[in-house]
């Protein structure tokens, strides 16, 4: 039998023939997609579980070298009036400089970007990678800052006592209040106020805001038992009372902070705690036989606690530590400093200390990966959120350094 096909009679052996070429050509076609698909998702296996790994001692050899020193390619140093008292914050790609005359940004080679005069006695700032928050303690003005101007201002009645702003630009002011131990009122991002809290019986000596501009932590301080101790409030926005509140006899908590999830972490003198978003606690950590040195709990991922061992109710000479937990409450790492810790900050998983004048990059594992020599005596150090620079302050200098790997 023949058939016709494209213009041409062909017999049926020869169209078998033909047909069988096409079906082994799909077929070589198929298993080349298939197997270019198994490679792609190797690829991309074997890059995560690199980089999920990369501190890891034998990874990082087999990138290219331990990132054991910290060097700078042409080093910025900029020369500071010592006779003027500055905060340092980093903003975005920026360093923030605050003083009594107001503030003002600088590159990483040392050149003003922007700033604004404002007479402040006594700063206080707070930033995050989106707004800067800054106050005159005891004064009775707020100002908040985007980029480089001023986009929200906000007078108060009474004194200024502690400020806050969390990602999304709700922020709080807490006040001395007659009759009261003191006011918290909080604010929308367009400078609205949206809700007040006057405390009756104790002092407020933090507060931070939910990334939602939801709901509000409050931690206090009561001195009237003869001891100290803390209480920790929490409340919904719409509420007038706090929906959860708790007191820990015997802790001085210094700061209170939101998470992403909701959850809330509070540090303490002697212990540190974690609460689910229903103000349940859900975990503590005691420092048992260590003083709390430094501690910083900026990054959303860990929080690091710098801690003297003591023995007998004196401290070590010279035998010091980091612990790094999740703010879940699980220890990840330690790392052991022979000496005192003066400065810590955290950047996403990486935290930055110092000893003297030695300057230290860990993992959240507790693996030195980057360390440094100071010429002078170092006053503060923070992590650029990029995480390959860092701002080391002397007395009359700053510098910033980049971390190279060898």
């Amino acid at each position: 039998m023949r058939e016709f096909q494209g213009g041409i009679i062909l017999n049926t052996n020869e169209v078998k023939t033909i047909e069988s070429q096409r079906q082994k050509h799909k077929e070589k076609k198929l298993l080349f997609i298939v197997q270019l698909l198994l490679g792609m998702i190797l690829l991309v296996t074997a890059s995560y579980v690199l980089y999920i790994n990369r501190y890891h001692p034998a990874v990082n050899n087999l990138l290219g070298g331990n990132l054991n020193s910290i060097r700078s390619k042409n080093p910025s140093s900029v020369t500071l009036d010592s006779s003027i008292e500055y905060n340092f914050n980093v903003y975005k790609d920026n360093i923030l400089l605050t003083s009594r005359d107001g503030i003002k940004a600088i590159n990483k080679a040392g050149e003003e970007i922007w700033s604004i005069t404002m007479t402040l006695s006594d700063p206080l700032v707070e930033s995050n990678h989106k707004y800067i928050l800054v106050a005159d303690k005891g004064g009775r003005e707020v100002n908040v800052v985007t980029n480089y101007s001023i986009v929200c201002t906000r007078k108060t009645e009474e004194p200024i006592v502690a400020v806050a702003i969390n990602e999304t630009g709700y922020f709080a002011i807490v006040t001395k209040e007659k009759g009261y131990k003191g006011k918290v009122s909080v604010f929308n991002p367009e400078g609205q106020e949206i809700y007040k809290w006057h405390s009756v019986d104790n002092y407020i000596a933090d507060l931070d805001i939910s990334n939602d501009g939801k709901k509000l932590a409050v931690s206090t301080i009561d001195l009237s038992k003869g001891y100290v101790s803390s209480g920790v409030a929490f409340f919904n926005l719409t509420e007038e009372k706090p929906y959860a509140g708790i007191v820990i006899d015997e802790t001085l908590i210094s700061n209170i902070k939101f998470y992403q999830d909701g959850s809330v972490v509070v540090v303490g003198d002697n212990q540190m705690i974690g609460f689910s978003p229903q103000g349940i606690q859900k975990w503590n950590i005691s420092y048992a036989e260590k003083d709390l040195q430094i501690f910083s709990m900026d990054s959303d991922k860990i929080i690091a606690l710098g801690l003297t061992e003591k023995k007998g109710g004196s401290l070590l000479n010279g035998n010091s530590l980091v612990e790094i937990y999740t703010f879940g409450g699980v220890k990840k790492g330690t790392y052991e400093v022979d000496g005192d810790i003066q400065f810590v900050d955290v950047e996403d998983d990486l935290v930055a200390l110092n000893k003297k004048r030695d300057v230290y990059v860990v993992t959240s594992q507790g693996n030195e990966i980057a360390k440094a020599v100071s010429s002078k005596d170092i006053r503060d150090i923070i992590l650029f959120q990029n995480k390959r620079d860092i701002v080391v302050v002397s007395r009359n200098t700053l510098e910033v350094l980049e971390l190279k790997r060898n």
